[in-house]
């Protein structure tokens, strides 16, 4: 077993869980080779996870792309044991700067992942979610495929 593996929780395998992003909505760390977890960053995560996993348990039963949602748990992040959202990893780039290209992207992969994930919004659109932001979130994968992501801030019909 390498350095950093110890067997925490059976999601969290790491001992010293890698930093992936942090933001005003949640900091995301890798867990596992396999799980990452969405942490509080601030007091409105804590209650916005279980709305943010329900909204993408919705999406994945639906057939819309996005990390498989696992559920939500307790996860140990520098010896600070919090309940955090664990969702499938997910290894690619993200759109995370709202739909500006950044230098991770060629022009190539830029303009594929813009395409499939306006192809995926539409499909969500169509089954009756919207959102309260300009451009939906999402992760273009090393196998050229997209992952929508973030969903703190979209809603579902009868919701």
């Amino acid at each position: 077993m390498p350095k950093n593996e110890i067997v925490i929780t059976p999601l969290q395998i790491y001992k010293v869980p890698i930093l992936i992003v942090e933001h005003g909505e949640g900091t995301i760390y890798k867990i596992s080779d396999n799980h990452c977890a969405k942490m509080p960053s601030g007091n409105r995560y804590k209650t916005d996870m279980f709305y943010e996993i329900k909204m993408c348990r919705l999406l994945y039963s639906l057939g819309i792309s996005v990390p498989e949602p696992i559920t939500c748990d307790y996860v140990n992040v520098g010896d600070k044991v919090e309940i955090g959202y664990i969702m499938e990893y997910i290894d690619g780039i993200s759109n995370w700067i709202h739909g500006e290209k950044t230098e991770e992207f060629t022009d190539s992969q830029w303009n594929l992942a813009t395409i499939l994930a306006l192809n995926e919004v539409k499909k969500a659109k169509k089954l009756g979610f919207s959102w309260v932001i300009d451009n939906p979130e999402w992760i273009f994968t090393k196998d050229k495929e997209i992952k929508l992501i973030d969903f703190t801030k979209w809603n579902y019909k009868g919701l």
